[in-house]
């Protein structure tokens, strides 16, 4: 399915809040959401003290001063102090590689393993950018979108993970801008709509390469790797 919100799954902050190990693209992905997100930032912490107050009541008493109730109760709070951004100034046709968007943490990233961006051909109005490929074939990539483009419809043989820095898209009716995240599951099938008025950039976390129903898509993946 794909997941009808605007925020990674609670288990994310958890993991972020516990020091749990994650892959070097999960890392910048979170990290990069942590950065450009206010409510998400709010979020962490409190995941922090909730992780804090659950040691401390184990330890003093040997259970927990509260149940799971009142952690999924932070679902609602958490998603009601979402305020949508102020749209982010249009970046110029005539704009250096590296989009000024980008979070401080993805630019670190970036200039610490010796990226360079090189924009590549995804289809008319879409450019991708590969910025790491691990295990398992999970991929961290940056796409730029022009505004009012469709993307295909496709399906997905993995998890994915997009993140706005710029711009917005539809996917239904629902509408994502700088610092929501969308995840969609394996199976999922859908096609965005990028918003009008700016191009949109996105950081995307993969697993597998995107399934495409149009046969001249399929063959187009050899060139995209996608």
């Amino acid at each position: 399915m794909s997941r009808r919100g605007y925020f990674l799954e609670q288990g994310w902050y958890l993991d972020h809040a516990a020091g749990a190990s994650m892959s070097p693209g999960q890392d910048m992905l979170l990290r990069s959401h942590l950065e450009v997100s206010v409510p998400a930032r709010a979020h962490a912490v409190s995941m922090a003290r909730i992780g804090g107050a659950m040691l401390e009541s184990v330890e003093d008493k040997g259970e927990l001063a509260f149940d799971a109730d009142d952690i999924f109760a932070l679902d609602e709070a958490f998603d009601a102090a979402r305020t949508p951004p102020e749209p982010a100034a249009a970046i110029p046709a005539a704009a250096v590689d590296r989009p000024e968007c980008l979070p401080a943490v993805l630019c670190d990233f970036i200039d610490r393993e010796g990226i360079k961006l090189r924009w590549e051909f995804l289809g008319p109005g879409l450019r991708k950018a590969m910025l790491w490929h691990g295990e398992s074939d999970e991929r961290l990539w940056l796409l730029r979108a022009r505004p009012g483009v469709a993307i295909p419809r496709h399906g997905h043989r993995g998890t994915e993970l997009t993140l706005v820095l710029q711009g917005s898209f539809l996917d239904g009716d629902q509408r994502y801008v700088r610092g929501d995240v969308e995840e969609a599951d394996p199976g999922v099938e859908h096609d965005i709509q990028i918003g009008e008025g700016e191009e949109c950039i996105c950081l995307a976390l993969t697993q597998g390469k995107l399934r495409f129903d149009d046969p001249l898509l399929r063959a187009l993946q050899v060139f995209t790797g996608l």
